[in-house]
Parts: structure tokens; C-alpha cells; sequence
């Protein structure tokens, strides 16, 4: 119960983090983002990813110790945010709205499929991430997005005769949507691997440099000249708000909510969005939008509430070690899923092999004491015998501590044998 009741805190400050996160962004879109519209969508991206990167720099030096050792999987993951969430699904949104303010498209249709983005994350997170959240969380998560409909369109209601699909604008809003939407989920995949400060630092530092040749082959660098002076201080507004700020405090909330459930309170944008729209520029609110806004507030409670993520289950094989487990005391069966989507950490689990089903601690991350790379080591306490070349059944009981560093072999000991005390309270 005690277990259940910290990580039930612990999703509920992450999915606070992410709201704050959200609201910072909202700001952006109905305060500043406006004002840069007179800019090429490349050059503002690079401009905002190069200051907040020069804000978060040093967390990459901090962090080197861990990012040196990411594995080809975890690069994937964060150079696909980078791309997608930093690079195109920016400049695709931007494009959409000026396609709108051109008059080629309506923002209706513009608004109606960028809102697909969390059905993309949805889908990505059950296959690429394996999250299977209750039922209720689907049913609650199907309300928030069909009122984030409401609440959009509850000022001027939408004509359906006025959504044009064969259209430019079309592709790039459904390309914002979509670049959105999986960089929740392989946003979730690389926090899990590595802290989220450093995730947020190497973000803005390879889109800017992604954005950089981007502008360098359309020829818009030239066009940093036309920045106002008004602009340049925005871009100073936007590192300590929507930007740099944003993203970290958005990161550290991810690490702690299951991506379904990120997808759903980033769903907090249109109430935020709606409410600024109110205080600042006094547009009035229907009677619809006010119901659709409470019902979404309540949908994404009460989804977050439903986002427990199911049993950790996996199988894997045995390999040959360092041996370093052998030198603490503690013989450890090191095993071959060194890429599994499971937030790095000590584990209490039960293992299956031969018939026979024993308690044990797992080890899945970085031998940060020993300055090695990611590792998934398995401490059976019951078992005496090899274990090379058997394929063992793992199913997590719960996780309680985070991986590090130790300043000696004997500090280290000294947790292990604290953790097995953990272990002893287990049935």
C-alpha cells in the first residue's frame, strides 16, 4: 500500500509538471508566437533552440558520463524528438497557420487535424512502448479529446463544407500532429534511459544545429537582419517561458507518467489557450466552452487517476559478464535486453526458469561505480548453480531506488545489502 501510494504521488507530480509545461506553452502560442509570424518559420526555430541551448549547455557536461554510454536505440530515440518534435513538426504547424492566414486553407481544418496528435501518441505508446492502461483510462482519455474539440470550435461551432483535406496545409498539419504525438513517445522512451535534464540539453542543441543547415540551404540566415529589436527579446522571453524552461520542467514530468498519459494532459493546452484568450484579449466564452473546458479538466483527472501502467513482464537470455558482481560478493546472471523501455533502476522481481520461480534484485541501467555502460543484471538469492545460456522469465514486483554512484566497491555493497532487506519483505 505504501508503494502504491508513492507512485500514485509520483504520477500525479509528474502529471502537474506537464500541465505547468503546457500552460507555459499556451502563453507562447496567444502572446509571443504572434509576434514572430513576419520571420521564416527555420529561422525562428533556430533562434529559439540556440539560446535555450546556450541556457542548458552545461547539463550535457554534467551528464556525459551517461550520454557517452547511450546505446544505437537510445540516439534513435533522441534524434527522432529532435527531427519531429524540435524541427519539422515546428515549422509544419507554422506552415499550416500562415497556409490559414493566406486564406488557402481554413483554421478549422487546420485545428481539427492537429488535434490528432494524441490519437498518433496513443497508438505509438501501445505499440512501440507496450502500454496497455485500463479500460477507463481509454474511456476518459476518449472524453478529454472530444471535448479539446468543443472547447475549440465552441466559439464559432465548424462547418464541415469549409474542412478542405485535398490541400497543401492538409499534409502539414497532419505532419505537426504526427511529429507531436511520437515525440511524447520516444520522448518517454529516451527519459526513461537518461535524466531528463540532459535530454532537454541535447534536444535544443541538435535542432538548433538541424535548423541551422536548414536555414543555411533555404538561404534565410541573411534574414536574422529583420529581427526587430522586440523579437530579439522575445527570444529572451521565450528561453526562460515556453522554451528552455518548458521543456524541462515538461521532461521531468514525463519521467514519471506513462506516455498515454502525457498525451492526455498535454490535452490541458486548449483550456489554458482559451482561458489566456479571455484575461488578455477579452474574447468571451460560450456557454459550451465553458462546460467542454470543465468536462476536459475532469477527463484528464480522472485518466491520469486510470494511467497505471500493467506488470512489467519480459524474457531474456543469460550472457557472459564483467564479473564485477562476483567481486562485490554478489554472483549476478547478466542478461541480453539491455534496450528494454523500462525506466532505468534497482528492481524487486521474481524470475522463472526450469520450472522453478526464485526472488531476486534487478540491476537495468548504467555500472555508473565502475564507469561502464548500461547493463540488465539479474541477483537470484535462492540459486547456487550457472546460469549461462538460460532464458529466464522476468516479471517486476516494483522498483525502489534509482541507479548510482557509489565513491567505493564497499559503498555499493553496503546498498546492495539494503536493497536484499527489501527483498526479505516480499512474499
Amino acid at each position: 500500500m505504501i508503494f502504491g501510494s508513492q507512485m500514485q504521488k509520483s504520477t500525479w507530480l509528474g502529471a502537474g509538471a506537464i500541465i505547468v509545461a503546457v500552460l507555459l506553452w499556451s502563453m507562447d502560442g496567444v502572446i509571443i508566437r504572434p509576434k514572430l509570424y513576419t520571420l521564416s518559420a527555420g529561422l525562428v526555430v533556430f533562434l529559439e533552440h540556440a539560446f535555450d541551448f546556450i541556457v542548458l549547455a552545461p547539463f550535457i557536461w554534467l551528464g556525459w558520463r551517461r550520454i557517452k554510454n547511450l546505446t544505437t536505440k537510445d540516439w534513435g530515440s533522441l534524434l527522432w524528438i529532435c527531427v519531429f518534435g524540435g524541427l519539422i513538426g515546428t515549422i509544419m504547424i507554422t506552415k499550416a497557420f500562415f497556409a490559414a492566414v493566406n486564406g488557402e486553407v481554413t483554421f478549422a481544418t487546420v485545428i481539427l487535424l492537429q488535434k490528432l496528435q494524441p490519437i498518433f501518441a496513443l497508438v505509438l505508446a501501445r505499440l512501440l512502448l507496450g502500454e496497455k492502461l485500463a479500460a477507463k483510462f481509454y474511456g476518459w482519455a476518449i472524453v478529454a479529446i472530444g471535448a479539446a474539440y468543443a472547447l475549440a470550435f465552441g466559439q464559432s461551432g465548424i462547418n464541415w463544407s469549409d474542412v478542405l483535406v485535398q490541400n497543401r496545409a492538409t499534409l502539414f498539419a497532419l505532419l505537426a500532429a504526427f511529429s507531436f504525438g511520437s515525440s511524447t513517445v520516444f520522448g518517454k522512451r529516451i527519459v526513461n534511459h537518461l535524466d531528463f535534464r540532459s535530454v532537454a540539453a541535447l534536444r535544443f542543441g541538435i535542432t538548433a544545429i538541424l535548423a541551422l543547415i536548414l536555414i543555411l540551404i533555404n538561404d534565410d540566415i541573411w534574414l536574422v537582419n529583420a529581427v526587430s529589436p522586440l523579437q530579439w527579446r522575445l527570444f529572451g522571453i521565450i528561453v526562460v517561458t515556453s522554451g528552455a524552461t518548458a521543456l524541462f520542467i515538461y521532461y521531468y514530468g514525463l519521467r514519471r507518467v506513462t506516455a498515454s498519459a502525457a498525451t492526455i494532459c498535454e490535452l490541458f493546452w486548449p483550456v489554458s489557450a482559451v482561458a489566456l484568450d479571455y484575461f488578455i484579449n477579452r474574447n468571451t466564452l460560450t456557454p459550451l466552452q465553458i462546460a467542454a473546458g470543465s468536462v476536459l479538466l475532469l477527463a484528464v483527472v480522472l485518466a491520469t487517476k486510470e494511467a497505471r501502467p500493467g506488470p512489467i513482464k519480459f524474457s531474456a537470455t543469460t550472457i557472459p559478464g564483467r564479473g564485477t558482481g562476483r567481486v562485490l560478493g554478489f554472483a549476478t546472471a547478466n542478461l541480453d535486453k539491455v534496450t528494454l523501455d523500462m525506466e532505468h533502476g534497482v528492481y524487486l522481481v521474481s524470475a522463472r526458469f526450469s520450472g522453478q520461480t526464485y526472488r531476486g534484485l534487478l540491476h537495468f541501467g548504467y555500472r555508473e561505480t565502475f564507469d561502464l555502460g548500461p547493463s540488465l543484471e539479474l541477483y537470484l538469492i535462492d540459486f547456487v548453480g550457472n546460469l549461462y545460456g538460460v532464458t529466464i522469465e522476468v516479471e517486476v514486483i516494483r522498483r525502489i531506488r534509482d541507479v548510482k554512484k557509489f565513491p567505493n566497491a564497499e559503498a555499493l555493497q553496503h546498498q546492495i545489502r539494503q536493497d536484499l532487506k527489501e527483498l526479505e519483505k516480499v512474499q
